[in-house]
């Protein structure tokens, strides 16, 4: 399952991942500012509560740009995934990404961060 789109200033995929079959990604690349924050918000909203999967990773190790309006939408995707019980991993964030989420007092949010995707199949699997 492979679904990518291109909006404004943004792309998102979203796809299953090998090995892990309660688990699926949905990748951001590009620039999450305000602009783009309320369609962002919407897509991964409408993801988690969509898929069956219980084990959900948000990659935004492409992520070029971002500010606190993308931040937030994250902090919500990952308040949003304790909700319905599931586990979401933010996967390899960008050196912009984690710079914001210090910056903006996001420490939390860190703790659900992975560097790299080797990483995050060990979590997924624990």
């Amino acid at each position: 399952m492979l679904l990518c789109v291109e909006v404004a200033a943004f792309q998102t995929e979203i796809a299953s991942i090998q090995d892990h079959e309660d688990a699926s990604t949905f990748r951001v690349r590009g620039r999450v500012r305000y602009a783009e924050a309320p369609e962002l918000r919407n897509r991964v909203l409408d993801w988690i509560d969509g898929t069956p999967a219980s084990r959900l990773v948000i990659s935004l190790g492409q992520v070029e740009e971002i500010d606190t309006s993308g931040a937030a939408v994250l902090v919500e995707a990952l308040l949003r995934g304790r909700q319905v019980h599931k586990s979401i991993l933010l996967c390899s964030p960008s050196d912009s990404v984690l710079r914001l989420f210090r910056l903006a007092g996001f420490e939390e949010a860190l703790d659900a961060c992975c560097a790299t995707p080797a990483e995050t199949a060990q979590r997924l699997m624990a």
